[in-house]
Order: structure tokens, then sequence, then C-alpha cells
């Protein structure tokens, strides 16, 4: 019976020993913390805040011919947009599961001109920011290749801005926010690039840089 139970305890040790060597080997060659830049393409974002169909006069120039014929004509010269930037943190708890959160911003301005003066009579601006907490599982880990997919859940909050010379509007606006990182590469060890292709408020396509590091044992 002892030596059977000497053989369970040497057992048991030595399963201790082997899966603390484990831990410490991907600790040893994998950073624990993660930060991000990526740029991606607004289209979700631009059809949640209504973007795509708003091209053309603004409802304040539509409400006004209806009152007053003899009210400016205007144009536009297009709407602009900015990427989606997106800055995020995440902390590699395991191998193969790291946790964080990421904020991103995307802008859409368009300016109104009079037809017969061409002064500027009205700029319409909306901002939509997205602050979400992530998660990723990555399911190849190499030394300088990892491929992945994640879950982003959060709040994303839009601000319009409309103002003309004599009047300013903003109107605020609060919702739900998430992102599917459906497959994502990223190539490097400490400075590294990555892509990922996915749906959500950060881009059918985001690409973008990061850097990996340990914190500095005291």
């Amino acid at each position: 019976m002892k030596k059977i139970l000497i053989s369970l305890i040497l057992i048991f040790l030595g399963w201790s020993l082997t899966a603390q060597e484990d831990t410490l080997s991907w600790k040893q060659q994998f950073q624990r913390h993660d930060i991000q830049i990526g740029f991606g393409d607004p289209l979700l974002p631009a059809l949640v805040t209504n973007q795509v169909f708003r091209f053309g006069k603004p409802d304040y120039y539509i409400e006004q011919a209806a009152v007053d014929w003899f009210g400016p004509d205007v144009y536009t010269p297009g709407r602009f947009f900015t990427p989606t930037i997106s800055v995020g943190y995440k902390y590699r708890f395991a191998k193969w599961f790291w946790f964080g959160g990421t904020i991103s911003y995307t802008g859409f301005y368009q300016s109104y001109f009079d037809r017969v003066s061409n002064k500027k009579v009205s700029t319409d601006m909306t901002h939509v920011i997205c602050i979400m907490p992530s998660v990723r599982f990555s399911w190849l880990n190499k030394k300088y290749v990892t491929l992945y997919s994640g879950l982003s859940l959060g709040y994303v909050m839009g601000i319009d801005q409309y103002k003309t010379t004599d009047s300013r509007y903003t109107d605020v606006y609060h919702g739900a926010a998430f992102h599917l990182t459906a497959v994502g590469v990223h190539v490097g060890k400490e400075w590294y690039g990555f892509a990922e292709v996915g749906l959500g408020m950060l881009g059918f396509f985001q690409a973008g840089f990061g850097y990996n590091f340990n914190c500095k044992k005291k």
C-alpha cells in the first residue's frame, strides 16, 4: 500500500513539475501585454448612424425650403469620413487566451455651400465612439506568427453636430456595439503587424501594428 501511495505521489509531483515547466515555457517564449493600433473600413458605423443615405441637402434646408421659397440653395462637394481608428490593450492569461478592451473612433464630415455665392453656410459632423471589452482565442502560436479569432461586446455613442452661420444643433445617442473577428493574423515578436477579417464596428477588414512586452520584474 505504501509503495502504491508513494508511486501516486511521485506521479503527481512529476505531472505538476511538467505542467509548471510548460507554463513557464510559454511565458518565457511569448509576451504577456499587447497594445495595438488598427485601421478599418467604416461601413458598419456608417450604416448604424445612417450615413450611407444622408447625401444631399440636410434636413434643415429641406424643411426651410418648404416654408421659405427664397431660402438659400445649397450644394455639397461630398461626404468625407475617417477610417475606423482603434486602440486596444489585451493581457495574455494563457498561451491561447487574451482579455482586454478596445476603443474606436469613426468620423463623418460634410460641408454645404451657397450655390450663388459659393460661401460655406453649414457643416454636418457625426462622431462614432465605441468602448468594448474583448477576448481573443489563438489557435496557432508560433514564435513570429499567431492566428486567432475574437469577440468584442460593448457600448457605442454617436454625436451628431450640425452648424450653420446662425445656429448650432447637437444630438447624442447610445447603443450596443459588437465586433467579431473571424480570422486574424499577426506577424512579428515585439513589434508586429496584423490583419483581421470580421464583422462589426471595427470594420469588415482591419489592419495595423502593435507592440508586445513584459513588465520588468522588480
